[in-house]
Protein backbone atom coordinates (compact mmCIF):
# COMPACT_ATOMS: atom_id res chain seq x y z
CA UNK A 1 0.00 0.00 0.00
CA UNK A 2 2.80 2.40 0.95
CA UNK A 3 4.54 1.66 -2.34
CA UNK A 4 1.37 2.31 -4.33
CA UNK A 5 0.77 5.57 -2.50
CA UNK A 6 4.38 6.68 -3.15
CA UNK A 7 4.00 5.78 -6.82
CA UNK A 8 0.81 7.76 -7.09
CA UNK A 9 2.42 10.72 -5.39
CA UNK A 10 5.33 10.65 -7.83
CA UNK A 11 2.95 10.46 -10.78
CA UNK A 12 1.03 13.42 -9.46
CA UNK A 13 4.21 15.41 -9.02
CA UNK A 14 5.42 14.49 -12.49
CA UNK A 15 2.11 15.50 -13.97
CA UNK A 16 2.27 18.81 -12.12
CA UNK A 17 5.80 19.48 -13.36
CA UNK A 18 4.80 18.47 -16.89
CA UNK A 19 1.94 20.96 -16.84
CA UNK A 20 4.20 23.72 -15.50
CA UNK A 21 6.95 23.11 -18.04
CA UNK A 22 4.39 22.83 -20.80
CA UNK A 23 3.06 26.25 -19.87
CA UNK A 24 6.57 27.72 -19.76
CA UNK A 25 7.40 26.17 -23.12
CA UNK A 26 4.32 27.65 -24.76
CA UNK A 27 4.88 31.06 -23.23
CA UNK A 28 8.60 31.23 -23.94
CA UNK A 29 9.52 29.03 -26.92
CA UNK A 30 12.82 30.87 -27.40
CA UNK A 31 14.06 29.73 -24.00
CA UNK A 32 13.46 26.11 -24.89
CA UNK A 33 15.54 26.32 -28.07
CA UNK A 34 18.42 28.49 -26.83
CA UNK A 35 21.66 26.59 -26.33
CA UNK A 36 23.81 27.47 -23.31
CA UNK A 37 26.29 30.22 -24.21
CA UNK A 38 29.90 29.32 -24.91
CA UNK A 39 32.15 30.63 -22.13
CA UNK A 40 35.92 30.95 -21.80
CA UNK A 41 35.83 30.11 -18.11
CA UNK A 42 39.25 30.17 -16.47
CA UNK A 43 40.86 31.14 -19.79
CA UNK A 44 39.09 34.50 -19.99
CA UNK A 45 41.88 36.39 -18.19
CA UNK A 46 44.49 35.12 -20.68
CA UNK A 47 45.57 37.03 -23.76
CA UNK A 48 47.44 33.95 -24.99
CA UNK A 49 47.60 30.35 -23.78
CA UNK A 50 49.45 27.63 -25.70
CA UNK A 51 49.93 23.90 -25.30
CA UNK A 52 53.64 23.76 -26.13
CA UNK A 53 55.47 27.10 -26.36
CA UNK A 54 54.66 30.81 -26.19
CA UNK A 55 57.23 32.92 -28.01
CA UNK A 56 57.42 36.67 -28.50
CA UNK A 57 59.79 38.71 -30.63
CA UNK A 58 59.91 42.47 -30.12
CA UNK A 59 57.69 44.70 -28.02
CA UNK A 60 54.62 42.51 -27.62
CA UNK A 61 52.17 43.66 -24.94
CA UNK A 62 49.70 41.16 -23.50
CA UNK A 63 47.19 42.90 -21.25
CA UNK A 64 46.18 39.98 -19.10
CA UNK A 65 47.69 36.62 -18.25
CA UNK A 66 49.79 34.42 -20.53
CA UNK A 67 50.94 30.84 -20.30
CA UNK A 68 51.59 27.32 -21.53
CA UNK A 69 50.39 23.86 -20.53
CA UNK A 70 51.57 21.13 -20.55
CA UNK A 71 54.63 22.82 -22.08
CA UNK A 72 56.72 25.18 -19.97
CA UNK A 73 58.63 27.21 -22.57
CA UNK A 74 57.78 30.93 -22.53
CA UNK A 75 60.33 33.22 -24.19
CA UNK A 76 60.61 36.86 -25.22
CA UNK A 77 59.08 38.45 -22.12
CA UNK A 78 61.04 40.57 -19.67
CA UNK A 79 63.04 43.80 -19.47
CA UNK A 80 63.56 45.24 -22.93
CA UNK A 81 61.34 42.56 -24.46
CA UNK A 82 57.65 41.68 -24.43
CA UNK A 83 55.31 42.47 -21.54
CA UNK A 84 52.63 40.30 -19.96
CA UNK A 85 50.80 42.58 -17.50
CA UNK A 86 49.16 39.70 -15.65
CA UNK A 87 50.77 36.50 -14.47
CA UNK A 88 53.16 34.41 -16.57
CA UNK A 89 52.16 30.80 -16.11
CA UNK A 90 54.54 28.13 -17.39
CA UNK A 91 52.93 24.73 -17.00
CA UNK A 92 51.32 25.56 -13.67
CA UNK A 93 47.80 24.94 -12.42
CA UNK A 94 46.44 28.25 -13.71
CA UNK A 95 47.78 27.57 -17.20
CA UNK A 96 46.49 24.01 -17.27
CA UNK A 97 43.05 25.14 -16.07
CA UNK A 98 43.01 27.74 -18.84
CA UNK A 99 43.94 25.16 -21.48
CA UNK A 100 41.19 22.87 -20.18
CA UNK A 101 38.68 25.74 -20.37
CA UNK A 102 39.76 26.44 -23.95
CA UNK A 103 39.24 22.80 -24.88
CA UNK A 104 35.76 22.80 -23.35
CA UNK A 105 34.82 25.98 -25.21
CA UNK A 106 36.25 24.57 -28.45
CA UNK A 107 34.30 21.33 -28.18
CA UNK A 108 31.05 23.01 -27.16
CA UNK A 109 31.25 25.54 -29.99
CA UNK A 110 32.21 22.92 -32.56
CA UNK A 111 29.20 20.80 -31.57
CA UNK A 112 26.66 23.54 -32.30
CA UNK A 113 24.47 23.19 -35.38
CA UNK A 114 25.36 25.90 -37.95
CA UNK A 115 22.61 28.32 -38.89
CA UNK A 116 24.24 29.95 -41.93
CA UNK A 117 26.80 28.91 -44.55
CA UNK A 118 29.29 31.54 -45.73
CA UNK A 119 31.80 31.84 -48.55
CA UNK A 120 35.50 31.43 -47.77
CA UNK A 121 36.27 35.13 -47.26
CA UNK A 122 34.52 36.97 -44.44
CA UNK A 123 35.47 40.37 -45.88
CA UNK A 124 32.63 42.79 -46.53
CA UNK A 125 30.10 40.86 -44.44
CA UNK A 126 27.83 42.39 -41.79
CA UNK A 127 26.57 39.56 -39.60
CA UNK A 128 24.20 39.12 -36.67
CA UNK A 129 24.73 36.61 -33.85
CA UNK A 130 24.66 33.02 -35.05
CA UNK A 131 26.63 29.86 -35.76
CA UNK A 132 28.40 30.04 -39.11
CA UNK A 133 30.12 27.43 -41.26
CA UNK A 134 31.82 27.77 -44.65
CA UNK A 135 31.47 26.37 -48.14
CA UNK A 136 35.18 25.48 -48.05
CA UNK A 137 37.32 23.75 -45.46
CA UNK A 138 39.31 26.89 -44.71
CA UNK A 139 38.33 30.52 -44.08
CA UNK A 140 40.05 33.86 -44.54
CA UNK A 141 39.52 37.51 -43.69
CA UNK A 142 40.99 39.87 -46.27
CA UNK A 143 39.24 43.12 -45.26
CA UNK A 144 36.57 44.28 -42.77
CA UNK A 145 34.13 41.96 -41.03
CA UNK A 146 31.34 43.79 -39.19
CA UNK A 147 29.48 42.06 -36.36
CA UNK A 148 26.17 43.67 -35.45
CA UNK A 149 24.71 43.20 -31.98
CA UNK A 150 21.51 45.18 -32.64
CA UNK A 151 19.26 42.11 -32.44
CA UNK A 152 20.96 40.81 -29.28
CA UNK A 153 23.92 42.63 -27.66
CA UNK A 154 24.62 39.49 -25.63
CA UNK A 155 24.46 37.25 -28.69
CA UNK A 156 27.40 35.11 -29.80
CA UNK A 157 29.12 34.93 -33.16
CA UNK A 158 30.60 31.47 -33.71
CA UNK A 159 32.62 30.61 -36.81
CA UNK A 160 33.27 26.90 -37.36
CA UNK A 161 36.34 26.49 -39.58
CA UNK A 162 37.35 22.95 -40.48
CA UNK A 163 41.02 23.55 -41.32
CA UNK A 164 42.98 26.82 -41.45
CA UNK A 165 42.04 30.43 -40.76
CA UNK A 166 44.09 33.35 -41.99
CA UNK A 167 43.91 37.12 -42.20
CA UNK A 168 45.66 39.47 -44.58
CA UNK A 169 47.71 42.43 -43.44
CA UNK A 170 46.42 45.84 -42.27
CA UNK A 171 43.25 45.53 -44.34
CA UNK A 172 41.92 42.75 -42.11
CA UNK A 173 39.86 43.81 -39.14
CA UNK A 174 36.80 42.91 -37.10
CA UNK A 175 34.45 45.79 -36.27
CA UNK A 176 31.80 45.48 -33.54
CA UNK A 177 28.66 47.62 -33.68
CA UNK A 178 25.43 48.04 -31.70
CA UNK A 179 26.67 46.42 -28.52
CA UNK A 180 28.39 43.34 -29.95
CA UNK A 181 31.16 42.15 -27.62
CA UNK A 182 34.58 40.76 -28.49
CA UNK A 183 34.22 38.18 -25.71
CA UNK A 184 31.25 36.68 -27.56
CA UNK A 185 33.11 36.14 -30.84
CA UNK A 186 34.61 32.68 -31.43
CA UNK A 187 36.74 31.47 -34.31
CA UNK A 188 36.88 27.68 -33.94
CA UNK A 189 39.81 26.59 -36.09
CA UNK A 190 40.25 22.92 -36.99
CA UNK A 191 44.00 23.18 -37.52
CA UNK A 192 46.05 26.40 -37.32
CA UNK A 193 45.49 30.16 -37.55
CA UNK A 194 47.76 32.78 -39.10
CA UNK A 195 47.10 36.44 -38.30
CA UNK A 196 48.58 38.87 -40.82
CA UNK A 197 50.74 41.84 -39.94
CA UNK A 198 48.72 44.77 -38.66
CA UNK A 199 45.41 42.87 -38.56
CA UNK A 200 42.96 44.18 -35.98
CA UNK A 201 41.05 41.26 -34.54
CA UNK A 202 38.33 41.10 -31.90
CA UNK A 203 37.38 37.70 -30.59
CA UNK A 204 38.57 34.41 -29.17
CA UNK A 205 40.61 32.31 -31.59
CA UNK A 206 40.66 28.67 -30.50
CA UNK A 207 42.94 26.67 -32.78
CA UNK A 208 43.32 22.91 -32.63
CA UNK A 209 47.03 23.21 -33.37
CA UNK A 210 48.89 26.54 -33.43
CA UNK A 211 48.51 30.31 -33.87
CA UNK A 212 51.11 32.46 -35.64
CA UNK A 213 50.69 36.22 -35.30
CA UNK A 214 52.67 38.51 -37.56
CA UNK A 215 54.09 41.93 -36.68
CA UNK A 216 51.90 44.67 -35.26
CA UNK A 217 48.63 42.74 -35.09
CA UNK A 218 46.13 43.23 -32.26
CA UNK A 219 43.33 41.29 -30.65
CA UNK A 220 40.71 41.73 -27.95
CA UNK A 221 39.99 38.27 -26.62
CA UNK A 222 41.97 35.08 -26.01
CA UNK A 223 44.30 33.20 -28.34
CA UNK A 224 44.25 29.48 -27.48
CA UNK A 225 46.50 26.91 -29.17
CA UNK A 226 45.22 23.54 -28.00
CA UNK A 227 48.04 21.29 -29.22
CA UNK A 228 50.80 23.58 -30.43
CA UNK A 229 52.55 26.91 -30.11
CA UNK A 230 51.67 30.60 -30.23
CA UNK A 231 54.25 32.89 -31.84
CA UNK A 232 54.01 36.68 -31.54
CA UNK A 233 55.90 39.57 -33.12
CA UNK A 234 55.41 42.95 -31.44
CA UNK A 235 51.67 42.42 -31.10
CA UNK A 236 49.02 43.83 -28.74
CA UNK A 237 46.69 41.32 -27.10
CA UNK A 238 44.03 42.30 -24.59
CA UNK A 239 42.07 39.71 -22.63
CA UNK A 240 38.34 40.21 -22.03
CA UNK A 241 37.68 38.99 -18.48
CA UNK A 242 34.24 40.62 -18.28
CA UNK A 243 31.50 39.41 -20.60
CA UNK A 244 27.70 39.55 -20.80
CA UNK A 245 26.14 36.45 -22.37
Amino acid sequence: MHSNMLGASKLALLALFAMQFSTISLAHPALEQRAPPIVMGLAKTFGAIAATTLTSTGATVITGDCGTCPGTAITGFGPGMGVCTGSINAGNTAACNAEAACLTAYNNAAALVPTVTLATDLAGQTLVPGVYKFTTLNAILSATLTLNGASNPKGQFIFQIQTTFGTSATTSKVVLINGAQACNVYFIVGSSATIGAGSKMQGNILAHTSIAVNSGASNKGTFCALNGAITLIADALTSQPTCST
